[in-house]
């Protein structure tokens, strides 16, 4: 596989877990937009986030790299609280990254699906 894959991966799976954290949010009764930015290297390319608004005026934001890490076939999404509480549960941040030849989403080194997701964000908006 190219490198140019890891490139790829991230422009698509950012988009995938913007558009699941702006709908688990929005279905919590959170507000939740998607954010979203270009790289211009190595490629011109459109980069996804999301910014979630929590209860009692805090927000979340789950922010992409700005690069693929050395390994090359890893691209990272941090979780941010606004008043910097962090905990386990989110600290390691979301993974895109190969395996079994494709590209996937994890949290640590579980699969991310819809439930771990949702655990995920009533964890973040958790006081």
């Amino acid at each position: 596989m190219a490198v140019r894959d890891i490139y790829e991966a991230a422009e698509k799976h950012s988009a995938t877990l913007a558009m699941y954290v702006e709908h688990l949010a929005r279905r919590r009764g959170w507000g939740a937009r998607t954010l979203s930015g270009m790289l211009m290297e190595p490629r011109l390319m459109m980069i996804y986030g999301a910014s979630v608004m929590l209860p009692e005026g805090r927000a979340a934001s789950f922010i992409p790299a700005r690069m693929p890490r050395v390994d090359g076939e890893t691209w990272m999404i941090d979780i941010k609280r606004s008043d910097g509480v962090s905990r386990p549960e989110w600290n390691v941040g979301i993974s895109i990254k190969r395996q079994n030849g494709s590209y996937t989403m994890l949290l640590g080194s579980q699969l991310l699906d819809e439930t771990s997701l949702a655990n995920l964000l009533e964890a973040v908006g958790t006081p």
